[in-house]
């Protein structure tokens, strides 16, 4: 998130998540503002045998090595998307996105077929905002937002959409409602990047946002110092018909 705070930005994030199943393996591609990754997730139908990450566009030239530590999932079992943190991989020492993307493949290994996930969040917080989840074409949740909390349905006012969510989100839905809300939650929280002027960058250096600290890869002690922000990596994704994963079929 590189760049001068700004409450009135204009312009929708929007992020896109496929995940395809084919016996053995879910092939997982996240596409969004700020980020393009892939995966390809490998498994005996029991458990994870082997990850295969990758990165398409990044915004942190430290971003890349962050493959690496997301192989701690090797030898986990499927299981649906998790209440809460799994003992095994620690996010913050991961990137959050692909993180988050391979827990959402290791609970697609026990479907079959293509799920994909569609967010948008508009960019503008200065007034209630409503954030959209669609899942296979089909609204899951539609939620009006305020700073961190939503305001409605009124059967969810109230109730924190950012720190504390996963918490009462997990007790409040079943898996499958859980997990594409999951999916919003953390879509709600990147839009925030939404807020930031890249054109006229503040600084694109990493270690000049101390707010973000031990927050990710990228963000961590050991290298902070090293990570240099692309000023080209954001995208306008405004419109409702642009690109995103429009090469991963």
């Amino acid at each position: 998130m590189s760049g001068a705070y700004d409450p009135h930005a204009t312009g929708v994030y929007r992020r896109r998540i496929r995940l395809i199943a084919a016996p053995g393996t879910v092939r997982a591609a996240l596409e969004d503002t700020a980020h393009a990754m892939r995966l390809v997730l490998h498994h005996d139908g029991a458990r994870v045998t082997r990850i295969e990450p990758r990165f398409t566009r990044i915004p942190l030239t430290t971003c890349a090595g962050a493959t690496e530590p997301l192989r701690a999932l090797i030898g986990l079992p499927l299981a649906s998307y998790p209440a809460k943190r799994l003992d095994a991989l620690d996010p913050r020492l991961n990137c959050t996105h692909l993180y988050h993307l391979a827990l959402l493949a290791l609970a697609h290994a026990s479907r079959s077929g293509t799920r994909q996930y569609d967010v948008a969040v508009p960019c503008d917080r200065s007034a209630p905002v409503w954030a959209s989840l669609h899942r296979d074409g089909a609204i899951v949740h539609h939620w009006q937002i305020e700073g961190g909390g939503i305001l409605a349905p009124a059967e969810l006012a109230g109730r924190p959409v950012l720190q504390g969510f996963s918490r009462w989100a997990a007790a409040y839905f079943d898996a499958e409602a859980f997990e594409a809300a999951m999916v919003l939650h953390n879509g709600i929280f990147v839009s925030g990047a939404g807020h930031w002027e890249t054109v006229t960058p503040r600084s694109l250096r990493a270690a000049d946002y101390p707010e973000l600290l031990g927050a990710c890869f990228s963000y961590q002690p050991v290298r902070v110092q090293d990570g240099i922000y692309f000023p080209d990596s954001p995208r306008d994704t405004t419109a409702p018909d642009v690109p995103l994963l429009a090469d991963f079929e």
